[in-house]
């Protein structure tokens, strides 16, 4: 009897010991079917497909800033800029914010109807009545000229 009772124990401890060890082994991955295997693939695609749309969406603001400031300093270097000009006739001196203009766009004193023609190589400044009539116009000596910052002041002050 004393070695049925060991063999017993023995089988017990053994069932112990192979409970054990079967929890230890990892367990083997079941073998999917082609169809799970399209669906897991389908779902991968469409989780890159959402990664990539995702990252695509955050490219396109910086995109479009850069695009919008390469513009806008495009305009600033192409496009004439107001000065601020200071010019003086017998004593009278005023100060006008200048505009060059265009092709085809005449220049322009922003506070005045006269019509300009200007010859700031030599800091002159005509004003005429009458654009065909050059017996119209006043010779003014420009004092000085003050760039665009201060054409931009001088019009949000005045």
């Amino acid at each position: 009897m004393a070695k049925h009772g060991t063999k017993t124990k023995k089988q017990a401890l053994l069932n112990q010991v192979d409970a054990r060890s079967k929890s230890k082994r990892p367990k083997q991955k079941k073998r999917l079917s082609p169809q799970q295997q399209r669906a897991l693939q389908q779902q991968q695609l469409q989780q890159q497909a959402q990664l990539a749309a995702a990252q695509q969406e955050e490219a396109k603001p910086n995109k479009t800033r850069w695009i919008i400031t390469a513009v806008v300093l495009l305009l600033m270097i192409v496009f004439p800029k107001p000065k601020l000009i200071t010019y003086e006739k017998l004593g009278l001196v005023a100060q006008s914010v200048y505009w060059p203009g265009l092709p085809g766009v005449d220049p322009v004193l922003f506070d005045s109807n006269l019509h300009i023609r200007p010859a700031l190589e030599r800091n002159t400044l005509y004003l005429c009545q009458d654009e065909r009539d050059p017996d119209s116009c006043q010779k003014y000596q420009i004092i000085e000229q003050q760039g665009f910052i201060s054409a931009l002041m001088k019009l949000i002050f005045d």
